[in-house]
């Protein structure tokens, strides 16, 4: 299987302090408003808490582990993406299911040369991890060479 590249765990840490700053400013209307109406200490360190709980486990952590833990490859007719650390998920899709592939970047990941890969099915839509941007669309032109030639009586 293949291995995502190292470059998406900067990714996820830089999109997550984006995310990060939103939560903070929320955090810090809810201390405000705390102060304002005269409400118990406790709220907080609650905010603080919970704010530096995100900050070391899905800031720090959880971008680490899913490199180590995310793995995919497209063989035969299927498309399967391993991820998990404690529960393993496989999933694998049928390459004659797919009705469509999407390639989007955003700001961040333009940075990182990354691409976020979407494949849509009639009853789902997949989110594949980040890929390198050269690696995402030769994904997608795989794939969609691969549906193209699919013959169903459906």
């Amino acid at each position: 299987m293949n291995e995502i590249h190292k470059h998406v765990v900067h990714y996820l840490r830089v999109r997550h302090f984006w995310q990060f700053l939103l939560w903070a400013a929320l955090g810090a209307g809810v201390s405000a408003a705390a102060v304002y109406f005269d409400l118990p200490d406790w709220i907080y360190w609650a905010v603080a808490g919970v704010l530096a709980l995100d900050f070391l486990i899905v800031g720090l952590t959880r971008p680490s582990v899913y490199y180590r833990v995310t793995r995919y490859v497209l063989r035969g007719e299927v498309l399967i993406v391993r991820t998990g650390f404690f529960r393993i998920s496989t999933k694998m899709i049928p390459l004659r299911r797919i009705q469509g592939a999407v390639l989007s970047t955003g700001p961040v990941s333009r940075k990182y040369d990354l691409a976020n890969l979407t494949v849509k099915t009639a009853s789902t839509v997949f989110h594949m991890p980040p890929l390198k941007t050269h690696e995402a669309e030769r994904l997608k032109l795989e794939i969609i060479n691969m549906v193209k030639g699919e013959q169903t009586d459906v």
